[in-house]
């Protein structure tokens, strides 16, 4: 096993410990804080809060039946690849679900809180959720279930992801309010907390997946590329893109590099161009999201 194969694979393990890791994290918000305050926050598992007095079998075994029929609508409308990323996630939810039910106490945590329960419930299961899902999403999986018929809809329906929240998710956390054991009584207490925790989660989810993943972005216009260009592989350790181009004023012919970095490497960047090239003009922007290798094995 070469050494390019041997680092494929390991990165392969470490995002599959991830995506379990995520995962896991999911079902302990889920069976520890939304489970006993009957919380919904959307999902599959949402759903399976709000017709929990009305089915015959557990949360899992709901999970189970839901995400294998959307595995099967995902197959058939989104194709093998789609299939094969997601089928991992969707069928460990259910089985640690199932095993967290017959092993511990849903009051577990919350047994000893005697006010706010719903507060707390609130805070931890979304913070607990966040973390599940910026881990797998930082990995490209999916949770399947409810992103499933998300990813359906923005195939098929052409319909901005964002808007498909509307359609799946807020749909199930406004009906979170329905009380089918209460004669169809409407918690509104309930729903202004799962819209909370929505919005809780979607600003977590961010930071944790896409933020993880932000960088700087420097543009240097200079007439000694070379000089700048040693200067970033020796102290910053980056790739360069070098790209042609000619002063709007001057008619000079220059180079403009492109290096994408850390925050930190940024600054230490600006004061040592100075030391290379006075004349230099440097401008940084903030990258959001950086996919792919960006060190010094890019040169």
């Amino acid at each position: 096993m070469n050494s390019i194969t041997k680092k494929l694979v390991i990165k392969k393990i470490i995002s599959i410990i991830e995506i379990t890791l995520g995962v896991f994290m999911l079902d302990i918000a889920f069976y520890f804080f939304f489970t006993p305050t009957n919380l919904v926050t959307g999902g599959a598992m949402g759903l399976s809060l709000i017709l929990k007095p009305i089915l015959p079998f557990s949360s899992s075994i709901f999970l189970y039946i839901f995400n294998i029929i959307t595995l099967i609508l995902g197959l058939i409308l989104l194709g093998k690849d789609f299939f094969l990323k997601t089928v991992y996630a969707s069928l460990m939810s259910p089985t640690l679900l199932l095993i967290l039910e017959n092993t511990c106490n849903p009051n577990f945590f919350l047994s000893t809180v005697t006010e706010g329960k719903l507060f707390i419930s609130c805070i931890c299961g979304a913070v607990l959720v966040a973390i599940g899902l910026g881990l797998c999403f930082r990995n490209n999986g999916c949770t399947g279930g409810m992103d499933v018929v998300q990813k359906i809809l923005v195939k098929y329906l052409h319909m901005p992801y964002s808007k498909t929240m509307y359609v799946t998710d807020w749909v199930v956390v406004i009906l979170g309010g329905v009380s089918f054991a209460e004669a169809f009584k409407y918690n509104i207490e309930h729903v202004t907390y799962g819209v909370i925790a929505v919005f809780l989660i979607g600003f977590l989810v961010d930071s944790i997946a896409m933020k993880s993943r932000a960088r700087r972005t420097a543009y240097i216009i200079t007439t000694k590329p070379e000089d700048v260009k040693k200067l970033i592989f020796d102290r910053i350790q980056r790739g360069i893109t070098i790209v042609d181009c000619k002063g709007g004023y001057t008619g000079e012919n220059k180079k403009i590099l492109i290096c994408t970095m850390d925050k930190n490497e940024s600054y230490l960047l600006t004061d040592l161009i100075k030391n290379v090239d006075k004349e230099a003009f440097t401008f940084m922007a903030a990258t959001r999201e950086v996919v792919g290798e960006f060190g010094p094995n890019r040169r």
